[in-house]
Parts: structure tokens; sequence; C-alpha cells
């Protein structure tokens, strides 16, 4: 096949493809938005935890309805968004072990805490804050299981094709052995060639 035909044929194809990835991004935003618009009414301002758990969902729940005034999702929606990525990076970082995951994970537990933190009364902070660690480093065992720090080595694959070893030949070179002469008049035949 003649050259401009494949380099028409590939742009077609490119152009095709982006097409299809354009129309494709503008269906997931648009599911995306649906998904995020229809997420029931959590009751943000309202603290309706009990218990242990009350301690660190209260104050997040608190911080955010304080922060999400002037964003233009409602604080509930945001407070459903913050537990879906909470849920989501603990239960994909225990089943893929892919460390982006796992980040998401660290700097969820990171800003819980430190919501924790701003929002509980002086009184109490270091209490409250020291059991929400508690319960992110608890959680922490599942979402980092098998986490190893040592850096990982790589060695070269063998695809089984045989190897093959080039030894040098040893070669053997003919030596001239020229014999010495005698002390003493050389022979009349080499006489005469030197005549």
């Amino acid at each position: 096949m003649a050259n401009w035909i494949k380099a028409v044929a590939a742009i077609a194809v490119f152009s095709f493809v982006v097409l299809l990835f354009n129309g494709a991004v503008d269906v997931l935003l648009d599911a995306a938005h649906r998904i995020l618009t229809a997420v029931p009414n959590v009751q943000v301002d309202d603290n309706t935890s009990t218990g242990v758990w009350a301690t660190i969902d209260n104050p997040i729940r608190s911080y955010i309805a304080a922060h999400s005034a002037g964003l233009p999702i409602s604080a509930s929606t945001g407070y459903t968004l913050w537990q879906v990525t909470g849920l989501f990076s603990l239960i994909a970082g225990f089943i893929t072990r892919s460390n982006g995951i796992r980040m998401t994970w660290l700097a969820w537990g990171c800003a819980g805490v430190a919501m924790v933190w701003t929002t509980t009364p002086d009184t109490s902070r270091t209490v409250a804050t020291a059991i929400a660690v508690l319960a992110w480093t608890f959680a922490s065992a599942f979402a980092l299981r098998g986490l190893n720090l040592r850096p990982r080595v790589f060695s070269t694959v063998h695809t089984g094709a045989p190897q093959i070893t080039v030894q040098p030949q040893i070669t053997v070179q003919p030596q001239i052995h020229i014999p010495a002469q005698p002390d003493g008049p050389a022979p009349d035949n080499v006489r005469q060639l030197g005549r």
C-alpha cells in the first residue's frame, strides 16, 4: 500500500477516535452531574451521629457545613462526596494495592483529622483528635495492606530462547624453520647462487 494512503487512513482513524472521545467525555460529565445532583439530602448541620462515631463525624459535618457556603454544590453533596471518597479509597486500596489510591486514603485521613482538630471545642480537642487518629489508623491497616517501603528490584526476563555461545577458535600458524648454517665453507650450490 502506498505511503500516502496509509497516512490518510491513519488521519481518518485518529480523527474518528478523537470524535468518539469527545462525545464520551460529554456523556460521562453529564452522568456525573446527574449522580451528584441526585445525592440524597443529608442533614449536615444537624449532628445526628451518636457514640464514638459522633466524636469523629459531628466535627466533620460541622466543618463541611461551615466551609461550603459559597460553593455551587450543597453541603450535603459535599459531605456525601467526602464519605464516598473515603469509602472508595479504603476498599480500592485494599483490593488493588495502588499507590495513587493509597495516597488518596492518606490525604483523606489527614484532612479528616484536621477537620476534627479544627472544629472540636478546645476542652476536648486532643481527645477527639486522638480518637479520630486511632480510628483512621485501624482502617489504614486494611487500606494499606501489604505496603512495602522497600524499593522493588526488577530482574531481566528470560524468554527461553536458546543462547549461542561463541568460543574463540584456536588457529595454528605454520612456522618456518630455517636451519642454521654450520661454521665453515658454504656448500657448492649456495656459492653458485650468490655469484
